[in-house]
């Protein structure tokens, strides 16, 4: 049975929560290009801030206020914190969060959630509340009061760009599972199985290569002038195996592109060095000899290689799986059938 990810993030202290999001924002190099975690005491409202852009704060940056609360966020403290962003940008601190992000992993009380949920009405309640939370809250020395550039930037702002995280819907971030993979050990869940239905009649163009090496072997091995996929196909007992073989393929592909946004790289990379390992030593062995021959010997080795990690240990990995490996070395010419 799959973890339950979001139990986790419920036990995390509130530092490890924003130590959680700060080295997950440093894992999204594609939509970061840094980071920061500001210290607590200068904070003004920030907690974990994404960079978009070599300008930090004169660009567009994300901010990520984490609120590990014992009970759902509630409207003080959702207007407080706004609040601390506008007051600071004012102050000259910096630009407004291009996103606003609350991670609550225990959500929201409900008129915080009706807020999320109709975003231009934030605005005046931010401004009609101000005085509740914000006069006092934001700094326990003076009065912050809501002056008239306070005022105009929250009627300019866009506050579609404020969302609201809780914990089951933190774990579905892209890498959050892999992040959290190497603190835990959590079950991966099955990956998707590619029947023969599901094989294309064609082959795509990732398929060329291993493909074109079958179609040898298989007709040194019949002493036939196979010239293609489809005069394998059409054969009777070589198209059954090419079908396995694509089927096999296909299904080692679709599991790497399952598991990528849920395990680390070096987990999935395990899969295939374990394989690899294997079925090395006899893959060299037999080179000499007729290559049908190898094919064959190393399919029932991959099939019963042993994987390491935790595919491995939930048993995650079918000898589809670890079969279509060696088609995926023969594709990128690591380990070729010909």
């Amino acid at each position: 049975m799959p973890f339950n990810e979001d139990r986790y993030i419920l036990t995390l202290r509130p530092p490890e929560l924003e130590d959680l999001i700060k080295k997950w924002l440093a894992r999204l190099k594609t939509d970061f290009v840094d980071f920061e975690q500001v210290s607590r005491s200068a904070d003004m409202g920030r907690d974990a801030v994404g960079f978009r852009s070599a300008a930090r704060y004169d660009g567009e940056w994300y901010n990520y206020q984490c609120k590990q609360l014992a009970s759902p966020l509630g409207t003080g403290m959702f207007v407080l914190e706004l609040g601390k962003i506008f007051h600071y940008h004012c102050a000259g601190e910096f630009t407004m969060p291009t996103r606003y992000v609350f991670v609550a992993p225990n959500g929201g009380v409900g008129p915080v959630k009706k807020l999320i949920g109709r975003p231009n009405t934030i605005g005046q309640y931010l401004i009609d509340h101000w005085n509740d939370y914000c006069l006092g809250g934001i700094s326990k020395s003076v009065p912050s009061p809501l002056t008239d550039d306070i005022r105009l930037a929250i009627e300019s702002y866009d506050f579609a760009k404020v969302q609201l995280w809780k914990a089951s819907e933190l774990v579905e971030r892209p890498h959050m599972r892999a992040l959290i993979s190497e603190f835990v050990d959590i079950d991966p869940g099955a990956a998707p199985m590619v029947e023969d239905d599901d094989v294309p009649k064609d082959a795509e163009d990732h398929e060329h290569s291993y493909i074109g090496q079958l179609v040898s072997v298989f007709g040194e091995c019949k002493n036939s002038s196979f010239t293609c996929l489809a005069d394998v196909t059409s054969d009777p007992e070589f198209g059954p195996q090419m079908q396995a073989a694509r089927r096999r393929y296909l299904e080692h592909r679709a599991f790497g592109l399952h598991y990528r946004d849920s395990l680390l790289e070096r987990h999935i990379q395990q899969v295939d060095k374990d394989v690899r390992d294997r079925v090395f030593d006899q893959y060299h062995q037999m080179s000499s000899g007729r290559k049908y021959d190898r094919l064959v010997k190393l399919m029932t080795e991959a099939a019963a290689a042993t994987v390491s990690g935790p595919l491995g240990k939930h048993n995650r990995v079918t000898a589809s799986v670890k079969q279509g490996a060696c088609h995926h070395f023969a594709n990128t010419g690591k380990m070729p059938w010909i």
